[in-house]
């Protein structure tokens, strides 16, 4: 890897073009989202006999997820999104997915606004979400056949991308006959074999064993290099999104909203002994801080509403 992690969106891949007999130059996209907001509707509950939490009588309303939410995620740049549990993380990556639509603000791709799902953006989920009837290939080619490639197209981009993620020789082999890290390097090929503009990554290493996911964020930081797409990941791992990441962006909760945008200061020649680096020691620290510090306001938030609902702190009740 030849990249220069010199600050934000001043990253260059080495090889966005791939060389000869790998896809065409793929240029990673400009994602802005101005003033987002996300409101859930939360349906009216009856109220129940023992005037319990779950059925405490409170009226139909809206649950902001999202407020006021600015960001900008330069081309070619990776950008981790950290934060705790209600804090939207994984509400932000679905409106750029295009799956649901902002309540406020706008979400956009190159200066076009996002309305709906398309193949300048692949989602890569915790699980991979493989079809376990189709083989490593067939998976990769999925998408290709949704856009009408031709045969030899796709069987050029399939072949070059499961050699880009070390799984040439299991090119027909089912899920199922698959480790977990190899099912989500199969996911991970499919999401690129479009050629996006912009790779969006759900927790994709979550479920993975320690000594898997550090290869596979290895693997993954190459794979960012080669290529030259904009990566835009949510994650709840610090240490992992330090690792990866240009930029940390944290969110509180309650409603979720950036509270700091943080340029990681790291070589791009990163490996395991990277983290042992004061610069990521220091900057892992910070960033658990400022999630810890937000994850307990929200404890409190949660314990105060527990309280006029019921009498006693939410998470009291057996």
């Amino acid at each position: 890897m030849t990249t220069a992690d010199t600050g934000p969106g001043q990253a260059t891949p080495a090889s966005a073009s791939a060389g000869a007999g790998g896809p065409a130059a793929a240029t990673g996209g400009s994602l802005r989202l101005r003033g987002v907001g996300m409101d859930y509707q939360r349906p009216a509950r009856r109220r129940g006999a023992r005037g319990d939490a779950e059925a405490d009588g409170a009226p139909a309303g809206h649950v902001p997820a999202l407020a006021d939410v600015d960001l900008a995620v330069e081309p070619g740049e990776f950008v981790c999104i950290v934060g705790a549990s209600g804090s939207g993380k994984s509400t932000l990556l679905r409106l750029v997915a295009g799956l649901i639509r902002p309540t406020s603000g706008e979400v956009t791709l190159d200066g076009v606004p996002i309305d709906g799902p398309g193949p300048q953006r692949g989602l890569v989920s915790q699980t991979g979400s493989l079809f376990p009837w189709r083989t490593a290939a067939a998976n990769v080619a999925f998408g290709l056949e949704l856009v009408g490639l031709s045969r030899a197209e796709r069987a050029r981009r399939v072949a070059w991308y499961l050699r880009e993620v070390g799984l040439e020789q299991f090119a027909d082999r089912l899920p199922g006959q698959l480790s977990g890290g190899q099912r989500q390097r199969v996911a991970i090929a499919r999401a690129l074999a479009c050629e996006p503009r912009v790779v969006l990554l759900d927790e994709p290493f979550g479920a993975l064993d320690v000594q898997t996911k550090e290869d596979m964020q290895l693997f993954l930081r190459q794979v960012w290099a080669d290529t030259g797409t904009t990566v835009l990941m949510v994650t709840h791992d610090v240490e992992e999104a330090v690792f990866l990441g240009q930029r940390v962006v944290v969110l509180a909760s309650d409603p979720g909203r950036v509270v700091a945008d943080l340029p990681v200061r790291l070589p791009a020649d990163r490996d395991h002994a990277t983290r042992r680096d004061p610069r990521f020691l220091a900057l892992r620290a910070e960033v658990e801080d400022l999630v810890r510090a937000h994850h307990r306001a929200h404890d409190a938030r949660a314990a105060m509403v527990g309280q006029r609902a019921g009498g006693q702190p939410a998470g009291a009740r057996q």
